[in-house]
Order: C-alpha cells, then sequence, then structure tokens
C-alpha cells in the first residue's frame, strides 16, 4: 500500500510538471519592438532566442502557413521570394491594424499594383512595409548579461566607498543625485543655438537643474540604470564614456536628452508635431503619426499603451515625457544589447548625429 501511495505521488508531481511546464511567465505574444524579425518557430515573446534575420522594406514573401496566437494576432510562415534571405523560409509576426507587413490576396505579378487584403486565413503573400536594420541574436544575450555586471559593479563600488565612510549603504541610487560644484563650468560655448527652454532640463554650466535630476532619477531605478550605466551607452556621443564615475556617466545622459530635445522641439513640452512639412517642392511626409512634446512620442494615447507599454501612459507633464522617452530608449537600442547610436533608433536627430547632436555633445567637456 506504502508503494502504491509513492508511485501515485510520484504520479501526481509529474502531471504537475508537465501541466504547469507550459507556463513560462512570457505567455504574452510580444514582438520585440521597432523590428520586424524573422524567427525559426511561431514563438514571438521577447526571451525566445529563435530570431534568423530581420527584414527590410520591400522584403516579400510567399505564405505557406498561418497560426493564430492567443493575443488575438497571427503568426506567418513564409518562403522569402528576394533579397539577402531569398529561398529561406521563417515566421513573421502580424497584427491585423498595426503591422509592419501587408497581405495580398495573390502572389503578384506586379506588386506595386497589387490588390492587399486584412484577410490572413485568404492571403498568400506579405510584403515588408517599413524599412528595419538587421541584427543577429546570437552573442546578444551574452552582451547585455556583461553589460549588466558591468554596470554592478559600478554600483557596488560606490556602495563599498560609502562602507568605507561609515555612510549608509546606497540602498536606492536612484535618490543620488549628481553634482558639478566646485568643478566649474562643464560646458563650452555654443556652436549650435539652443532654446532657453532647454537651459531648464541642464543649466548653461551644465548642472542638471530640478528636471535634469528628474531625468537622473528615472534613469537611476532599478529597471533602467544598468543599461544606462553598461558599457558603451553613450560612447557614441561621448567618447569618454566608460571613464566617467556613474554619476557623470547620468549627467551625460541628462545633457543627451537636452540636446535632443532642442532639435526635436526646442524643448517644448506641449509641441504637437506635424506629420509633414511645407517644401520648395511640395509637402515632405516627415512622420506617420502626429508627435508630442519635447521628445516627440505619438501622441495617440492608445497608440503608445499597444506599441510602448504604461510608462507612455500620460505624456502630459515633463515627468511622463521623461519616463516615456527612457523607456523608448530602452527597449529599442539599450536592453537589445545596442547602444544608443546603433540598433532601431526612433529618433532622426540620432540617427543624423554628426549634423544635429554632436554640435551639442561636444560642448560637453566630461566627454571630449
Amino acid at each position: 500500500m506504502e508503494i502504491n501511495r509513492l508511485i501515485k505521488r510520484i504520479l501526481a508531481g509529474t502531471v504537475c510538471i508537465s501541466l504547469l511546464s507550459g507556463f513560462t511567465g512570457k505567455e504574452e505574444y510580444v514582438e520585440l519592438k521597432g523590428m520586424l524579425n524573422g524567427r525559426s518557430s511561431s514563438s514571438f515573446t521577447r526571451g525566445d532566442r529563435n530570431i534568423l534575420t530581420t527584414l527590410t522594406r520591400g522584403t516579400r514573401g510567399e505564405i505557406l502557413e498561418t497560426k493564430k496566437l492567443r493575443s488575438g494576432s497571427f503568426g506567418i510562415k513564409i518562403k522569402v521570394m528576394n533579397g539577402r534571405s531569398a529561398g529561406k523560409e521563417m515566421w513573421v509576426y502580424h497584427r491585423d491594424g498595426d503591422s509592419d507587413l501587408a497581405l495580398y490576396e495573390t502572389i503578384p505579378a506586379d506588386w506595386s499594383t497589387a490588390k492587399t487584403t486584412r484577410d490572413v486565413a485568404t492571403a498568400q503573400a506579405v510584403s515588408a512595409k517599413r524599412d528595419k536594420p538587421a541584427i543577429e541574436e546570437d552573442g546578444t544575450a551574452k552582451k547585455v548579461a556583461k553589460q549588466k555586471e558591468t554596470a554592478r559593479g559600478a554600483i557596488d563600488a560606490i556602495e563599498n566607498a560609502n562602507k568605507k565612510t561609515n555612510k549608509r549603504p546606497c540602498v536606492d541610487c536612484s535618490a543620488v543625485a549628481p553634482t558639478t560644484e566646485g568643478r566649474g563650468s562643464l560646458l563650452r560655448s555654443e556652436k549650435r543655438g539652443m532654446a532657453n527652454a532647454c537651459y531648464k532640463i541642464v543649466n548653461k554650466q551644465g548642472a542638471p537643474t530640478s528636471k535634469g535630476q528628474k531625468l537622473i532619477s528615472i534613469m537611476s531605478n532599478s529597471s533602467n540604470r544598468s543599461e544606462y550605466l553598461a558599457s558603451n551607452a553613450l560612447g557614441g556621443f561621448c567618447p569618454k564614456f566608460n571613464q566617467l564615475s556613474s554619476a557623470d556617466k547620468m549627467i551625460a545622459w541628462a545633457w543627451f536628452w537636452t540636446a535632443l530635445g532642442q532639435e526635436e522641439s526646442g524643448c517644448k513640452e506641449s509641441l504637437v508635431h506635424p506629420t509633414r512639412v511645407k517644401t520648395r517642392a511640395g509637402y515632405r511626409v516627415i512622420n506617420d503619426r502626429p508627435g508630442y512634446g519635447i521628445w516627440t512620442m505619438e501622441k495617440d494615447r492608445s497608440l503608445r499603451l499597444r506599441t510602448r507599454g504604461s510608462e507612455c501612459r500620460d505624456i502630459s507633464t515633463f515627468e511622463g515625457q521623461a519616463k516615456c522617452s527612457i523607456e523608448i530608449m530602452k527597449d529599442n537600442q539599450l536592453s537589445n544589447g545596442y547602444t544608443a547610436t546603433s540598433g532601431p533608433m526612433y529618433w532622426g536627430p540620432i540617427i543624423r548625429k554628426n549634423s544635429q547632436m554632436m554640435p551639442h555633445m561636444k560642448r560637453l567637456k566630461l566627454c571630449f
């Protein structure tokens, strides 16, 4: 009887493990933000290690299979018909109404005039609508882990120094405010104009104001600091970044956000950004949708919540805009092993860094 009971317990445990093994904590199907990835399987969660490549605009594919996901979106298996991945089979993510893919009723003879459809069940072909940079996931996890280890080491060093001087260890490093006291001005003179509104984030001496300290506090919290302190995270804009203390790295980041705010809006918190501008040749489209605020986040709240998450829920205040922008940078680039100058970049001035961002960044003596 005791043996039978033991066998039953073992079987019950096995069943429980089998049932629970499907629940990994990644049940929401979330495609990595900012990239249309080609994957080896129909799983699209953040922790998956199945990325083969990313598809650039104009990549076309024959639909081989479709799978409806729990979220209501679809995984679509395609055979790539052109470009560097021609002939390869892979899975791509499709969300009706907000997708990087165009669906076609047939495999078109002329793609430019082909009839599109929204019906996944009857579609026979797809093409990528947006241009995305290529990425390889192999080694990315190790790179991110190494960067986080480096950042953690910097924080540990601060806490060890506190112990040696009999000060209370750093419990919440977001409360530690970097200071420029006693160092004189950290900024060289202007070579490219900057609005007075921007100096209300970092002043003309290079010291973060209360707004600048708010930026630093958000970047320094436990969910962000390892990415923002990681090796070379801002190195493309600040060559001396890895030589700086953690506090000075945060000052460099505060100046980066100030420079970006200048180039995006002149640091105007309530500015509505248009979708097109008038040129001599007519109107030119500059954004898919209207933007808002200092760092030009999507004005449409429902779109922000759907694509950016809870940190972008409210952008009516400076703090809300800072939280959203810091989250976009982290999600698009830093947490995926990129730096501020690599990977899928959200802001145009970063892409055009030499002409727009560098004249401002070169003013910061900490970096140059």
